[in-house]
């Protein structure tokens, strides 16, 4: 997680002070609640990025239509058959989408995607960051796996 959030602060222009950031999550998917539970603990109170101070809110995926007013959503797992709904109100409202779910990036429906086995690595899916408005420093982008 905390890799995740320090994607956060190569966002152009940077954002400062409070982010809230939406944990999208399924009530009764398993994967879903587990994930939504481990990024809460990981993030706590707050986690800082660069100059900013992430503080998380779950977002059920029946509201997902309340994506305004957040800059980042963390996508949990299990929601495979959501991803699209999902990008939908993630373009609508220049969300930064961040999910552990490859599948998700691989289908341009989550803009980063993070995953630590074997090894930690970060993949930026162009034509999502393009859909949400999310722009990345340069020198960022060649410290990651751009498709």
């Amino acid at each position: 997680m905390p890799i995740a959030t320090r994607v956060v602060s190569f966002v152009q222009p940077g954002p400062s002070g409070i982010v809230t950031a939406a944990i999208v999550f399924e009530p009764g998917n398993g994967a879903s609640e587990a994930e939504a539970n481990a990024i809460e603990r990981a993030i706590g109170a707050g986690i800082t990025a660069g100059r900013a101070t992430i503080r998380v809110k779950r977002v059920p995926i029946g509201a997902i239509g309340a994506l305004s007013g957040y800059r980042v959503a963390f996508v949990t797992a299990g929601l495979r058959s959501e991803h699209s709904t999902i990008a939908a109100a993630a373009a609508k409202s220049s969300v930064l989408t961040i999910s552990s779910d490859p599948a998700c990036v691989q289908s341009g429906r989550c803009v980063v995607g993070v995953t630590s086995a074997p090894k930690t690595q970060i993949t930026i899916n162009r034509a999502a960051a393009r859909a949400t408005n999310v722009r990345f420093g340069s020198a960022f982008l060649m410290l990651v796996k751009e498709i």
